[in-house]
Formats: C-alpha cells, structure tokens, sequence
C-alpha cells in the first residue's frame, strides 16, 4: 500500500511517499513563500513514485493523505492533489488518528501533535516524550499504553528571537547561531541573545520532560523531531536526553493513520 502524504506546517509544507508505513527517501519540504514556485512540480514527481511503487507491489491505485494546522493553504493544496485524478483526504476531517487521548477537548488539538505522538508510539513502543522543534516548540507525551497524555506548546527558536527583537528598542534579531558548549557567557549582545534563546529553550524541554517523567513514573523515551531539533538538542551538552531523533515523525503519522483507516 502507497500513499502520498503532505504535512502543512506553520513555516514549510513536506511530503513524501510511503509503502507499508516506510518512507524510502527523505521527505521534499519547501517555504510557503515557495508553494507557487514548487508545489506543482514536487505532487507530480512523488504522485508517480507513488504509482510506480504501488504497481511494483501489485497493489491498488495509491492515495493522497493531507495533514494541516494551516487551513488557509488545506484548500489550495487539496485541490492542486485532486488535479491528480487521486483520491485525497484530509486527518481530521475524512479520517481520524487512530490514539486514545485524555484530553479534556479534543477538538482542539492540533493534527499534527497527535500524528507524531502515533509514529513515536510505533517506532518506540513505549512511552515516549515527543518534541517537536519548528515554528513552536512542542513537548507532548504518550504513555506506556499508547494513550495520548498532553503536552506544552512554547514559542519557537525564531518565534522567539522576532519577539525579542520587535518588542525592544535596540536589541537586534537573532542569527540563531546554536552557542559553544564552552561559553558560559555572552560576551556581546548577539552572543548573549543567542545563549539565551537557546537555554531557555533547553530548560523548558528538561523542565517538561521532568514533570512527564515524575506522572509516569519513569523516565519517558525522548523522541525529537522538526527542524530545529539538532540544532537545539543536538550539541554535547544534551548527550543523553534525547534518546532518538527521528525526521518527518508527521509525515509518518499520516501515513500510519491512512494505512490503519485503509485496513478497517
């Protein structure tokens, strides 16, 4: 079974193909600024993949899954999908992501929190701290039965390093530039802004994780993701907190969700 499945991301939209769950090239993402420019090119390149792989494994014509927390583009993508003569869907609206949850409403999660907790679920098959470092920075958690528990959302790196910037008077905009382990200080303001977005961003991710961990129990396995992951959790300082860093989790997600929709 192949599908083409698209992940619309605040900052990028990705997408890739998968058989039987498994992706057998890094997914393609691209900038909004980008969508008219790449968009068209990149469905129809991966939406024959995506054919020729079902035809390889004697299989059915594949599908389009469409996985969104940006509903302004949901519509224009979905329609640039069915120009494709594909049958598409949307998570959320024409299928759900198979997690129970112990939310209090459930309306109001974001898709994409619980497509990854699902493909963290799968990969680790245990209970996992999911963090996703994009445009926000996000630390769920799933426990040991695979019910979805929570999570925080934060501001991310550059979320916040435009707030710095736009709501003071001379502070300038950060270059993002990961800080040396062995700089405890910031010995100019750039330095220092960037060492303090950085901290504060590792602090409340350990800070998260302990508060998980005490309510389970135990420790969690710490799956991180986005692409800001290895820049913030990346570094020899944070050897040992996270236990696995595993790309496009959303993307994986809604293919997992398509797959088990499919066999029902």
């Amino acid at each position: 079974m192949s599908v083409l499945a698209i992940d619309i991301g605040n900052s990028r939209v990705g997408l890739n193909v998968f058989t039987f769950g498994k992706a057998q090239d890094p997914a393609v993402r691209f900038h909004h600024v980008d969508l008219d420019k790449d968009l068209a090119t990149t469905l129809q390149t991966l939406w024959e993949k995506a054919r020729r792989e079902s035809q390889e494994n004697e299989d059915d014509e594949p599908e389009i899954v469409i996985a969104s927390v940006v509903p302004e583009l949901t519509e224009r993508i979905e329609k640039s999908a069915r120009q494709l003569q594909a049958k598409t869907q949307l998570i959320g609206r024409d299928i759900k992501v198979p997690l129970k949850t112990m939310l209090r409403d459930e309306t109001t999660v974001g898709q994409d929190r619980l497509l990854a907790a699902l493909a963290a679920y799968v990969n680790v098959e245990a209970a996992c701290a999911i963090v996703q470092v994009g445009t926000a920075l996000v630390v769920d958690c799933i426990d040991d039965e695979g019910i979805f528990r929570g999570g925080a959302i934060a501001p991310g790196l550059m979320m916040s390093a435009k707030a710095l910037h736009e709501f003071t008077a001379q502070l300038p905009e950060s270059s993002l530039t990961p800080p040396a382990d062995d700089v405890p200080f910031g010995r100019f303001t750039q330095e220092a802004i960037n060492l303090g977005l950085y901290a504060s961003a590792r602090g409340a991710v350990r800070e998260l994780l302990e508060r998980y961990a005490t309510a389970l129990g135990n420790w969690p396995h710490v799956v991180a993701t986005g692409g800001d992951a290895q820049a913030l959790l990346g570094g020899r300082a944070d050897d040992g907190l996270v236990d696995s860093f595993i790309p496009d989790l959303v993307l994986q997600g809604a293919a997992l969700t398509w797959e088990k929709n499919r066999q029902e």
